[in-house]
């Protein structure tokens, strides 16, 4: 993620949608042409919870925010970024700049500190906070460059725009932590 911020153009966006589609839709058919009835449901179920959340996440008041999660994993990565919006209402000012910047270098961190070929994922929840925007996150993966990349996190949520963090675990395989700005 250490690239200048590359704008899509509406086709190149088009072609990224019309694609995960496309695998969604294989994928449900490929359950059906071998009698898999319920993998199919469940195939559809999760394509429909996927877009609700994509729709939650573009609902943000912060578009380039919106922008860079819904297309994360369009672009090639050390790890697969699920976001969930929990509180579809967040009516709370912050520098949209200093939000990106800040997940961007959360994201690099991670991207230096795992392992390449491995199946690693993040989960993402944002919800409202009291007195902010709260942002959780869970990963489980490979992680090889643990204290480099617990360093690099702490810098991150000890940023001036972090009202509270909490780290509440973190190994070798995963790792929870939290953040109100």
């Amino acid at each position: 993620m250490n690239e200048k911020k590359e704008s899509l153009t509406v086709i190149e966006v088009l072609q990224h949608s019309r694609h995960d589609w496309m695998n969604h839709i294989q994928l449900i058919k490929g359950f059906l042409s071998l009698g898999k009835i319920q993998e199919a449901e469940r195939a559809i179920e999760q394509t429909v919870m996927q877009a609700r959340q994509e729709a939650h996440v573009c609902s943000l008041p912060f578009p380039e925010l919106a922008e860079m999660l819904v297309t994360f994993n369009w672009k090639k990565h050390l790890f697969r970024l699920d976001c969930e919006v929990v509180d579809r209402n967040i009516h709370i000012e912050a520098e949209e700049a200093c939000l990106v910047q800040w997940l961007s270098f959360i994201f690099d961190a991670l991207e230096n500190g795992v392992e390449p070929y491995a199946e690693n994922h993040l989960y993402l929840a944002i919800e409202e906070a009291e007195k902010g925007i709260r942002f959780f996150f869970e990963f489980s993966g490979i992680i090889t460059e643990i204290e480099a990349l617990n360093s690099q996190l702490e810098e991150a949520l000890g940023a001036s725009h972090v009202q509270r963090w909490k780290v509440h675990s973190y190994s070798a395989k995963e790792m929870q932590f939290e953040a109100i700005i």
